[in-house]
């Protein structure tokens, strides 16, 4: 399956966003109700749009069960706030167990012939071994019967990024591939940076997704430098953070970002104003690099 064109994020839920606050305050209030969100996602598929971006959380779950049709699912793992929050109060290991709790039986066996795939890296502190098991719980925590993809957060991505940790995306890759038989791919804020690495390294992933848009906003090293690199990328790219905080126009973005080699749109709900059907406007550019 190729990567996909077009993906309405739901990233603003999780307070991860850089419009205004009152911008996000007014999303989240909003789309509090499952039920408003599971409108929104059918809507945004009935308007030309791949799948839904989303990281798991009480009302993500509860709304992709009440749509009422399967959703193309691309899981953004983990859900980097509540992770942080709940190692905060109860640390690593508490964390975990909290994710434990719950989980059904099959989730478990999972959890366990992954633990042991990875139990002499884990024991040896080897960050690429570890992350497979928090997949393992996050994902099941989206509760999405089938994933299209799986991506990791930029938080854990760039601090792989950072130590130039070949191994971590090279077994990444192989290890989403292999286990929820979709998609692998990573979520970056340093998009220059990591498709440099990546075609240096010989990892192709399925897909990367970072920001592009016309202000340069959040486009590291340099706009330049992460456009050259998008250029050149053997791995598709899709661009997000498309208005720059709220600052730009959304269709004009898009057809920037498609201009200047974006293989697709991640278009998150404060970009649309909670109204996905702006979306169907966004699909007649479908062009973008093959």
């Amino acid at each position: 399956m190729s990567a996909p064109r077009l993906l309405l994020s739901v990233e603003t839920l999780l307070g991860v966003t850089r419009h205004p606050r009152a911008t996000a305050r007014a999303i989240q209030e909003r789309f509090a109700d499952p039920a408003v969100l599971a409108r929104e996602i059918a809507a945004a598929l009935d308007a030309g749009a791949d799948g839904v971006l989303a990281a798991p959380s009480p009302v993500t779950r509860a709304a992709l069960s009440a749509v009422g049709r399967p959703v193309p699912t691309w899981a953004l793992l983990p859900n980097v706030p509540a992770y942080v929050r709940d190692s905060s109060e109860a640390g690593l290991v508490g964390a975990a167990i909290k994710r434990v709790k719950g989980a059904s039986p099959g989730t478990l066996v999972r959890l366990g012939i992954t633990g042991m795939q990875h139990a002499l890296g884990v024991v040896g502190g080897d960050f690429a071994s570890m992350v497979p098991l928090l997949l393992e719980l996050e994902s099941a925590m989206l509760g999405a019967p089938r994933l299209a993809g799986v991506l990791v957060a930029a938080p854990i991505t760039d601090l792989a990024l950072a130590g130039r940790n070949r191994r971590f995306f090279a077994h990444l890759t192989a290890f989403t591939r292999a286990r929820f038989g979709a998609q692998a791919g990573f979520e970056t804020h340093n998009a220059g940076h990591l498709l440099r690495s990546l075609r240096e390294w010989g990892v192709e992933p399925d897909l990367v997704i970072g920001p592009m848009n016309p202000a340069g906003f959040m486009m590291k090293p340099t706009p330049s430098r992460a456009l050259e690199e998008v250029s050149i990328a053997d791995v598709p790219v899709l661009a997000k953070e498309l208005t720059a905080g709220g600052t730009g126009d959304l269709a004009t973005a898009a057809a920037w970002a498609r201009k200047h080699g974006a293989h697709g749109l991640v278009v998150d709900l404060a970009d649309v104003g909670g109204d996905a059907r702006l979306l169907a406007g966004l699909v007649s550019g479908a062009g973008g690099r093959a």
